[in-house]
């Protein structure tokens, strides 16, 4: 059998995160060159110069191994600290979702995204759990921290309010494509969360 041991020179094996970051770089290089539905693990295996058991052994298939790889690639919008304001916290968890929609990947979850069929539901599937469940989970937060300091009336603070924010970035990133610039961003927090916001 194969094994990564065997297929990288002595003094050269790479374990843990090298090697799963090696993984997850040969996923995105494949969907980029062949798309979702060429993506194989024995492709991902010889690209990441590794022994597809090495693949088996973490992913039971290669939608497994997409979905960690999106994961890995997304900002993550859990560690994102308290501000003094809900201006600011919108700002911030706002600016996360931007980065979130255009991925250090660019390109290639770009294409993965528009493809009509599995690819696509799996970036879905990734993005709103790494990033927009905690961010709605954030966002209720603040609210309520501005309701406490007087910057929102109470009820304001609903799942509605807290997801109008990110649902205009999607729609922006959808009709205009990435690159969605702060200028925007800044936007939507001033000229239409905030207003919402005020007692």
């Amino acid at each position: 059998m194969t094994t990564v041991e065997q297929s990288t020179p002595a003094g050269t094996r790479r374990r843990g995160q090298a090697l799963e970051q090696a993984i997850f770089d040969a996923v995105f290089e494949l969907l980029g060159t062949a798309g979702y539905a060429k993506l194989s693990m024995e492709g991902v295996a010889a690209a990441a110069k590794t022994g597809k058991a090495a693949l088996y052994r973490r992913w039971n298939d290669k939608n497994a191994l997409i979905v960690d790889a999106l994961r890995s690639s997304l900002p993550s919008a859990e560690d994102v600290p308290e501000q003094a304001t809900v201006r600011a916290d919108a700002m911030v968890l706002l600016m996360r979702i931007r980065d979130a929609l255009e991925s250090s990947y660019g390109a290639t979850f770009q294409a993965l995204k528009a493809e009509a069929g599995p690819g696509a539901g799996l970036v879905h599937a990734a993005i709103k759990e790494k990033v927009f469940t905690p961010y709605r989970t954030l966002m209720l937060a603040a609210l309520r921290r501005g309701v406490d300091r007087g910057e929102v009336r109470a009820d304001a603070v609903n799942a509605v309010v807290a997801t109008v924010g990110p649902a205009m970035l999607i729609h922006h990133n959808f009709i205009e494509g990435p690159g969605i610039p702060d200028d925007y961003v800044t936007a939507v927090v001033d000229e239409v969360i905030m207003p919402m916001l005020r007692p």
